[in-house]
């Protein structure tokens, strides 16, 4: 990679990092859309896994104690057999076509609620649902790199607090992208050749979701929730678009 596209890749954690802080989410999808421009989608989606690391990270230390670490433990029950599953079916999904149907997906949950409903009662009762909820997660991240926009919602529904909402989904998704490492490392994806920008964008990560969660503190409750219903909006509606063009 050129040193243009590495300031590039850079950028677009910085912010990506300073818009999920913010809004809860959006930032992964959008780093990954800049980064599929700059490398092949069989790089990028792991070395995306590293700096999403990174981001979620920073942002679960920052807020641990908004945290519901119960939640995080349903989420990461199933992650890493149902990633090693996604790994080996990876070669047979469609990419496009997968992540055109995660943004609709999350558009049909974020602006029609009985649908959260009726797909909250598939998944289980309760907080229960957060276990086969990390499963299809855990699958659908190694072929597709994000999945995100769907399950954002999920986290938004059992939890009220705008905080908990960014912190829990944050620690949730830290695991995600833990186990999504571990299974492009057991597969023998080399970490090691792509440190530069992987060091860049976890820097610029980092301090994008530093600024980032001071904002979060100053956004009231309703305010969090129509931001949250925007980004997601906006970042599905650019999945398909992109897609379909």
């Amino acid at each position: 990679m050129s040193g243009a596209e590495v300031l590039i890749v850079g950028a677009a954690a910085a912010f990506g990092a300073f818009l999920t802080a913010v809004a809860g989410l959006g930032g992964g999808i959008l780093l990954l859309t800049v980064m599929v421009t700059v490398m092949e989608p069989g790089v990028a989606i792991p070395v995306h896994g590293v700096i999403q690391l990174a981001s979620n990270g920073s942002r679960t230390v920052i807020l641990r104690r908004d945290v519901d670490w119960p939640v995080v433990g349903r989420f990461a029950v199933l992650l890493v057999p149902a990633g090693v599953l996604g790994f080996l079916a990876a070669d047979q999904l469609p990419v496009t076509a997968g992540r055109i149907a995660i943004a609709v997906l999350a558009l049909l949950i974020v602006w029609w609620p009985a649908a959260l409903a009726s797909t909250t009662a598939l998944l289980g009762s309760g907080r229960a649902a957060f276990v086969p909820l990390g499963g299809i997660a855990g699958f659908l991240n190694i072929p597709f790199g994000v999945t995100g926009p769907a399950i954002a919602p999920v986290f938004r529904r059992h939890l009220v607090e705008r905080a908990a909402v960014v912190a829990t989904f944050g620690a949730a998704q830290t695991a995600g992208h833990l186990a999504k490492i571990g299974v492009f490392a057991g597969g023998g994806f080399d970490l090691a050749g792509h440190l530069t920008v992987s060091g860049v964008g976890i820097g610029a990560a980092i301090a994008g979701t530093w600024v980032g969660t001071r904002a979060l503190h100053r956004i009231d409750e309703r305010t969090f929730g129509h931001l949250f219903r925007l980004v997601l909006t906006a970042v599905a509606a650019r999945v398909v678009l992109s897609g379909l063009w």
